[in-house]
């Protein structure tokens, strides 16, 4: 059954200043010349945004993100408009990731907690919970889902979690992320898988990488296009072609934005179909 999001009148609350970074979110990094990013729209939102996610089908689209503050899953339209939400369980009360099951008729959301160990998800949009094991701990930060496997990074930075919850997980290096890492959005690329990665504070860039089964190469990457104090969410929309990503101001706003990108000089068009994963 395909379930639609309810509306929820938000009312706001203090500005909480934890948010899951644990060290100073300052300085930009310059990036690579193989990647580049192009801010198509900003939008700042009222409420805390952390991890992106995106529901799409041939006939809805929504930008979904993690209101840690407000405990749901807010989805926005395609203009960046709050549209309507899903209540976290009440246990996960520090949730950054989110991740979508890509199926419209089944649908199910996972979430992660930063001081939780476990990963809760749904299957009746909200109404009911359940937990399993996070194989990252209380340390995974963005979520993705690529048709097969689940994937997040690693607030301690240095690797990603590639896993399909409670049949098994693997640890894959991305050594040239420093620092601590945020944001995750899984794309076609070549006929693998693209991984964009954000870093959430030292240094203010996204990495970009493809997974083709095996290997985990790195392609390069591109300084945030709008100065941040710190960087969150990341996703992307096979609709759109665009990746999405949220980050924190300086004056303690949440914002939302549009961007293309390019990576030596043009994405290769892929299909899911041909990204093949097992454990």
């Amino acid at each position: 059954m395909k379930y639609l999001f309810s509306v929820l009148v938000f009312v706001a609350l203090a500005f909480a200043a934890n948010d899951g970074c644990t060290e100073a979110c300052v300085d930009i990094n310059p990036g690579t010349d193989a990647v580049s990013l192009t801010v198509l729209n900003d939008w700042p939102q009222t409420q805390s945004v952390y991890g992106l996610d995106i529901y799409e089908d041939a006939s809805t689209f929504y930008i979904l993100g993690s209101d840690k503050v407000g405990m749901k899953i807010q989805a926005y339209n395609a203009s960046g408009v709050p549209a309507g939400s899903l209540p976290f369980d009440a246990g996960n009360t520090y949730c950054f990731g989110i991740a979508w099951n890509n199926d419209p008729d089944t649908d199910t959301y996972y979430t992660n907690d930063w001081y939780d160990t476990v990963l809760y998800y749904t299957e009746d949009f909200g109404i009911n919970w359940t937990t399993t094991a996070n194989p990252a701990g209380s340390n995974g930060r963005g979520m993705d889902f690529d048709g097969t496997d689940y994937w997040c990074t690693l607030e301690t930075g240095g690797s990603l979690w590639r896993f399909q919850p409670g049949v098994g997980a693997q640890n894959i290096a991305i050594p040239e992320v420093p620092g601590h890492t945020s944001g995750l959005a899984v794309f076609p690329y070549g006929g693998n898988l693209g991984i964009a990665v954000a870093a959430q504070s030292i240094p203010h860039s996204i990495y970009f990488h493809e997974w083709d089964g095996t290997t985990m190469s790195f392609l390069g990457s591109a300084e945030c296009p709008v100065f941040n104090v710190c960087n969150y969410g990341l996703a992307y929309s096979e609709t759109t072609g665009y990746l999405y990503w949220s980050y924190l101001d300086v004056s303690s706003i949440y914002h939302i934005v549009e961007m293309s990108f390019d990576i030596n000089m043009a994405l290769e068009p892929s299909s899911w179909g041909s990204i093949k994963t097992s454990f």
